[in-house]
């Protein structure tokens, strides 16, 4: 249900400022907020701030998407293969990094994980409330021309992967999207997200909840459910969920249940959690305006800057030291585990890495902020913040 906690993520929002000149427009609403998820312990979400009907975009523009190609051959050592999915070494993107098939991006080399900034990196799974319908990504270079441009290269092509509404959304709606039930599973994930319900867990609650129903009242009907034909009090049920809730026993159909008495009452009424779910994972807007930050501000579009690609402009009018865009960072501790090397023949034949020559670097390079006198990189991972160009006098 979340990606944080076992990575190095900072929810940390820069405030990047800009003396923009776009027309003020009192009905251009924010349309996506970053704020803090409903989901417990899960760090942020992404909520929309008004209303979708199935089907339509959320927000205005997809996200990009950055290819990592065959990274555990350019890390490995000659001895051995190591593998950044096994915890060999320290990538902690491989958290929010989407397999290439899933994207449509599997013929760009032969090991490929992509990393897509915005939705891809930002939104929560809830399995009893997806609401978000991924796309792959357009290939589109940005008018660069790979032989004349000193830009080519440098830009990842692969953009605007859109989402849509799986169904009608309400506005303040925290937004999910289905990691599938692996991702969870995942031997070296696993023992950390044992607790995390999966789609399975919630049929296997209600089946809980049903039981539970029938031994308040004796019978197997869910209109039974009123006070006045209760086996037990109130304060009892009440410490009885509390027991059944925080019982030492950690399992996922435990943690699918609804989180008060009064929520599971409800759910077995109306034969399905998600109805509770969905109540409990809208913000209102006061909230989102007052706690959230509007995340569509900016949108990419081709920049000014020759050879530069694609650049980042004002959807609204943004004052001096307002807000431009939330960048909660991905911390990667060894910016050298993003090298390319050359290739040689090993003693034994075998073509290994040629670590004295570094010949290019992971496309994701040129999307974080780092220091020349520092192994840090910084990776923003919320909507296209990536699309910020740097300009020497211009800033």
């Amino acid at each position: 249900m979340l990606r944080l906690t076992a990575v190095e993520v900072a929810a940390a929002t820069v405030l990047l400022s800009c003396a923009a000149t776009a027309t003020a427009d009192e009905s251009n609403k924010c349309l996506l907020y970053l704020a803090e998820s409903t989901i417990p312990n899960a760090g942020l979400g992404i909520f929309t701030g008004v209303p979708v009907e199935e089907g339509k975009i959320l927000g205005r523009v997809g996200d990009a998407a950055f290819p990592t190609v065959d990274q555990d051959w350019h890390v490995s050592p000659e001895t051995s293969m190591l593998s950044k999915h096994s915890g060999d070494y320290h990538w902690p993107l491989t958290n929010y990094d989407w397999n290439a098939d899933v994207i449509g991006m599997d013929d760009v080399a032969k090991d490929v994980s992509v990393t897509v900034s915005g939705f891809g990196a930002a939104l929560n799974c809830h399995f009893a409330l997806l609401n978000v319908d991924e796309h792959v990504p357009t290939y589109d270079a940005a008018g660069l021309d790979r032989y004349t441009s000193p830009g080519a290269g440098a830009i990842t092509p692969w953009w605007n992967r859109t989402s849509t509404a799986l169904r009608d959304i309400a506005a303040g709606s925290e937004l999910y999207v289905d990691y599938d039930s692996s991702w969870f599973t995942f031997h070296s994930r696993a023992s950390h997200f044992q607790s995390v319900p999966l789609a399975s867990s919630y049929t296997k609650a209600l089946a809980f909840m049903n039981k539970y129903g029938k031994m308040l009242v004796g019978t197997d009907s869910p209109e039974d459910l009123v006070k006045d034909k209760m086996m037990i009090g109130d304060e009892v049920q009440k410490d009885l969920w509390d027991i059944i809730k925080t019982h030492p026993y950690v399992s996922r159909k435990r943690q699918a249940l609804p989180e008060t008495h009064k929520d599971g009452i409800r759910a077995i009424k109306a034969g399905d959690i998600m109805g509770v779910e969905v109540e409990n994972s809208i913000r209102s807007l006061e909230y989102l305006e007052e706690h959230g930050k509007c995340v569509d501000n900016i949108v990419p579009q081709q920049s000014t800057i020759p050879h530069a690609g694609r650049g980042a402009f004002a959807t609204r009018f943004i004052p001096k030291g307002g807000l431009v865009a939330p960048a909660p960072l991905v911390h990667i501790a060894d910016k050298s585990k993003a090298n390319m090397y050359a290739t040689k023949k090993s003693p034994n034949g075998n073509i290994t890495r040629d670590e004295e020559k570094v010949v290019h670097k992971q496309i994701i390079l040129n999307y974080c902020f780092g220091h020349p006198n520092s192994t840090l990189l910084l990776f923003p991972y919320s909507s296209n913040v990536v699309y910020i160009n740097h300009h020497s006098t211009e800033y």
